[in-house]
């Protein structure tokens, strides 16, 4: 089997600003990109094996930026994997999906050592899927609720804040996640220490800090927009209730705390979708099984329990507080302050790959053009991780994850329903044949 691919005749949507290229030819060999030129010029080398695409158009892969890989549905109470094979065949399945669906980088935002090991596997080539950067366990002092025991480490002491980061940063991880219940001091003894490592520092905003606390320290990335419905709170003497923020601000407050993110160079991953899934009114018969997707996981997330952890006063000030989200999206856009897109999938049971493309939507409801959307999903996830001179772009010379698509995504992100199939690391996966095999396997 050929070791080189040929996508000839295609349009180019490099993502390099507004470029786009018709009648274009790009060529992979070796898990990057050889070639991109002219059809009329660039020939497919002998060896290629070559593939018409014709009316097709090619982008970069696409990256969630907040998910949560958990080995699912092998036979435990809490989730977790009893033993190394099944939970190794129950991932690989789950990333045929996020493929499926054109996504080629994740980051998981709730390690465990088993994610390390997922990530050496796919690596290796051991398993087929998008790439995996991922934090260590969340670090926490007083978990705000039960379920993070199971992937969570406390830290009560500065002194443990700072032997959590070094110990993380020793065993592998990419990156440093706080949560929602860290004291003061040891939220900044993580910060200083991250900072000594080179490590991101990333998550939701501690309580005890706040927007402006976070932004000070300058956080590398804030999950679900957490902790701006304070901040743009504009009551002289606020409840302190959560999500009500969202119903109580102003164009001109939203703006002011746009600018101030943007100073501090703190990126957001809004997670629109899944606030969107919590609200949405439980249906009497859920969608039939997809058939690509396999028994196992379409029962988890139908299982999903998500939604309890929240209180009734709670979903409805997010229902209410959608359009403000869509303000805050729109105006972080116009001060420069960088966005990148996940979805929490499979929180409230949202279908990997598909919950992104969800997400991507609402960028475009809350006001963003559909080619901003996909830069959100490749050019700037790429440049977060620090690797935009190896991904995020179509170019000679980086890495080759591409999409191939029916319809110009540019014009409308419909066309990222239409896959032909997607290049991960070099190996093409044509659609068909992937939900065929998916499919099978499913079965």
């Amino acid at each position: 089997m050929s070791t080189a691919l040929a996508f000839e005749h295609a349009t180019v949507h490099t993502l390099v600003g507004d470029e786009s290229l018709p009648n274009h030819t790009l060529v992979v060999r070796g898990g990057r990109i050889e070639a991109l030129g002219p059809s009329t010029s660039l020939h497919a080398p002998a060896d290629a094996e070559r593939i018409d695409a014709t009316g097709c158009h090619l982008l970069p892969g696409l990256a969630d930026m907040h998910v949560h890989l958990t080995p699912l549905g092998v036979g435990t109470a809490d989730g977790f994997a009893p033993d190394e094979t099944t939970a190794l065949e129950r991932s690989a399945q789950v990333l045929q999906v996020y493929l499926l669906h054109g996504v080629t980088t994740l980051r998981n935002m709730a390690g465990t050592p088993w994610h390390l090991q997922l990530r050496h596997a796919v690596r290796e080539g051991r398993v087929a899927g998008p790439r995996i950067h991922t934090t260590g366990p969340v670090l926490e002092t007083r978990f705000t609720f039960a379920q993070l025991a199971d992937f969570g480490q406390l830290v009560r002491t500065p002194e443990e804040g700072r032997a959590a980061v070094i110990a993380q940063h020793r065993e592998g991880y990419d990156a440093i996640k706080v949560y929602n219940d860290i004291d003061a001091d040891v939220y900044d003894a993580i910060a200083a220490t991250c900072r000594e490592l080179g490590l991101q520092m990333v998550g939701h905003v501690a309580f005890s800090k706040g927007l402006a606390g976070a932004l000070a320290a300058r956080q590398d990335s804030i999950e679900h927009f957490r902790s701006y419905d304070f901040a743009l709170d504009t009551r002289p003497a606020p409840d302190g209730a959560r999500f009500v923020g969202w119903l109580h601000t102003t164009p001109a407050r939203i703006r002011e705390v746009a600018e101030r993110t943007a100073e501090a160079g703190t990126w957001n991953v809004p997670t629109l979708v899944v606030e969107k899934a919590l609200t949405n009114p439980l249906h009497a018969e859920p969608p039939p099984r997809p058939r690509w997707l396999p028994a196992w996981l379409h029962d988890e997330l139908r299982a999903d329990t998500s939604r309890s952890v929240f209180k009734p006063e709670f979903l409805q000030a997010i229902e209410a507080g959608r359009y403000r989200r869509y303000e805050l999206l729109s105006a972080l856009d116009r001060a420069g302050a960088p966005l990148m897109a996940g979805s929490d999938c499979p929180g409230c049971g949202l279908v990997p790959g598909a919950s992104l493309l969800d997400e991507l939507d609402l960028y475009v409801e809350g006001g963003l053009t559909p080619r901003r959307a996909l830069r959100a999903a490749t050019v700037d996830a790429a440049r977060f991780l620090g690797q935009d001179d190896e991904l995020g772009t179509l170019a000679a010379g980086k890495q080759a994850d591409v999409l191939v698509l029916r319809a110009d995504p540019t014009a409308s992100l419909k066309a990222l329903r239409q896959p032909v199939g997607v290049v991960a690391a070099g190996v093409w996966h044509p659609a068909d044949e992937l939900a065929a095999a998916m499919a099978a396997s499913a079965a």
